[in-house]
Parts: C-alpha cells; structure tokens; sequence
C-alpha cells in the first residue's frame, strides 16, 4: 500500500504527493530490504523444522516482484523448500475480497490448501499476515497439522518455542 498505492491517493495535491512518493521510495517489503538492499545472502539461524513450502502474496508477487528473495533466505538458513503447485495463484483473502464473496473465497483457500498438503510440508511459510490467516484457519478447520509462519518467524529462528497462528500459549 505505501509503496504502491499511497501516492497516488494525492494525485490532485502536488506537495503530499511529492511527501507520499518520498515515503515510499524509502518502504521496503522485508524480505526485499535484505536481500535488495542490504544485500544479505546469509542467515545466522539454522532451520531445523523439516520440509517447508512458501506461499507468494499476491501484491508481493504482482506489485512488487517478490519471489526469488524469502526463497534464497530461507534455503541460505538449511531450510528445504519444496515449491508449492500454483504458487501464483490467490490463497482467497485479497482484503474484503473474502468478505464481498466468502463462498468463493473459501473454495480458492481450499484449493491452496490442498497444493499445501501434497507437497508435503510440515510447515507453511509467506510474508503476508492476511493470507496466512487465512490458509491457517483453513488448515485448522479441514483437520489438517501443518505448521504456519511467517517469514520473519523463521529467519528470526523463532520456529521452535512460538505456538503456530491460531494456537493458544498454554
């Protein structure tokens, strides 16, 4: 959104313009900022969590190209990535998309759900919180145990001792 969409909200306003391109010239997605920008090909923690998957948000993917950096991070950490069939296909959040069509939303969760669970994955991974609360909760009603993390979790080394979303910390 400040990357992308923010600047444009000033349109007919040329100062809050010129302030709203400055900020988003100086926003970065996580995973771009290191690899992009900071240039970190090497990650201190070690993931020891088994087989992972990594989900492609569909404005990280389409509006600003994210794809090939999380996936270089977390295979530089040990991690074995298996790609997941359709990456590039929505998980059915996308905002109020879920919410102006459930039906249709919950059947794209579903479909990606079950690319999850054939690739054999003990644990997804994505950078984006609404598509992982999303498919969490869709793994967590159709019975499935597949661990759910945000990118920053597992390069924070943070897989071991932090409950999955949508798990309570007794």
């Amino acid at each position: 959104m400040l990357k992308q969409h923010l600047p444009h909200l000033f349109d007919d306003d040329p100062n809050l313009r010129a302030r709203a391109d400055s900020l988003a010239a100086r926003t970065f997605e996580l995973v771009t900022f290191l690899t992009d920008v900071m240039g970190v090909d090497k990650v201190p923690a070690r993931y020891e969590g088994g087989p992972l998957t990594y989900h492609d948000a569909c404005s990280g993917l389409r509006e600003l190209g994210i794809r090939e950096q999380p996936r270089r991070l977390l295979e530089a950490m040990g991690a074995v990535v298996t790609e997941l069939p359709d990456a590039d296909v929505c998980c059915g959040f996308g905002g109020t998309f879920c919410v102006k069509y459930p039906d249709i939303s919950v059947r794209m969760a579903s479909d990606k759900v079950r690319h999850i669970v054939a690739t054999g994955a003990e644990t997804l991974v994505a950078g984006d919180l609404g598509c992982l609360l999303n498919m969490a909760g869709r793994l967590q009603r159709e019975g499935h145990r597949i661990k759910v993390r945000h990118v920053a979790e597992v390069l924070a080394g943070m897989t071991g001792h932090v409950p999955p979303i949508g798990e309570s910390r007794q």
